[in-house]
């Protein structure tokens, strides 16, 4: 019984071990194969992730994953206009809004529409930005092939789903409490690990069948007015002749405060001034009329 029991353990051992070197999320090996199941258990040797390398390199372009993506800056005539018609235009091809920030208000208003569409209807929707601009501005269009990535994820997948059977199996002949546990345990974490490989494999295909545009929508700047020097403007030579009397009176009024401030000196010297004169002619006035 105890030699039944220790086969047992170092069975599960092995499914462990092949399990943890097959599946590592974090740091996968390019070039050394996964260990070996067990040969009493039934197992088969785990492909290697050089073998994914080469099948995803033959992939055809057309059924390779590619994230796209795009950012464009446009300038249009009315911006809360073509904001809700973008929203429209993401409806009408397959997709959806994500997500609007707008910034100022009515002519100086600026918005920012983040959508998804379908892949294939990606090159139309950027198109569709573009026709309704007056001018664009910036551009930018990526693509993230996610495809090797995604059949090594279907590798670690299948070995996983593989491991699962195989502790199924080994938790059906279990005949001790002990062994039954680690096989749950074991079957726990190997759950675990299927679980986060279809997430992140839903994430890409997700991401690859809806490309992402961000649009960034600014009105037109307004164009300085032409004006013909050789026509008559009477409305322009009335500002010119308002704002003329408005300088000159500023004028009277600068010297008015210079002769308020300066007046404690000038005017003494003034009236000093013409009492010396009246003196003088009071003088002469009368030396004239001396007797000689």
């Amino acid at each position: 019984m105890h030699t039944k029991s220790l086969l047992f353990t170092l069975i599960l051992t092995f499914i462990l071990t092949a399990c943890g070197g097959a599946s590592s999320m974090e740091a996968p090996s390019a070039s050394a194969p996964a260990a070996p199941y067990s040969a009493e258990a039934g197992l088969q040797a785990m492909p290697t992730a050089g073998a994914d390398q080469a099948v995803s390199s033959n992939v055809p372009a057309s059924d390779r994953l590619v994230i796209k993506n795009a950012n464009v800056t446009v300038e249009v005539e009315r911006v809360a206009e073509a904001e809700a018609t973008l929203r429209v235009r993401a409806e009408q091809l397959g997709g959806y809004v994500v997500s609007v920030q707008t910034y100022g208000s009515d002519e100086e208003m600026i918005s920012i529409i983040t959508f998804r569409v379908p892949v294939e209807r990606f090159d139309e929707a950027l198109s569709g930005v573009e026709s309704m601009a007056r001018r664009v501005l910036n551009r930018s269009v990526s693509g993230d092939d996610v495809t090797e990535e995604f059949i090594d994820l279907e590798s670690r997948l299948r070995n996983l789903e593989a491991t699962r059977e195989q502790l199924l199996a080994l938790l059906e002949r279990a005949q001790r409490v002990e062994d039954a546990l680690q096989v749950n345990q074991a079957l726990s974490d190997v759950q675990g690990q299927i679980e986060q490989i279809q997430g992140r494999m839903k994430y890409l295909r997700d991401s690859a069948a809806l490309s992402t545009i961000s649009a960034e929508l600014r009105p037109v700047p307004p164009h300085p007015e032409i004006v013909d020097e050789n026509s008559w403007q009477p409305l322009r030579v009335a500002r010119e002749a308002l704002a003329g009397l408005v300088s000159f009176a500023q004028a009277l009024a600068y010297l008015g405060i210079v002769l308020l401030v300066w007046l404690p000196i000038w005017l003494p010297l003034i009236l000093f001034t013409r009492w010396g004169m009246r003196r003088m002619r009071a003088r002469r006035t009368a030396d004239k009329g001396a007797p000689k």
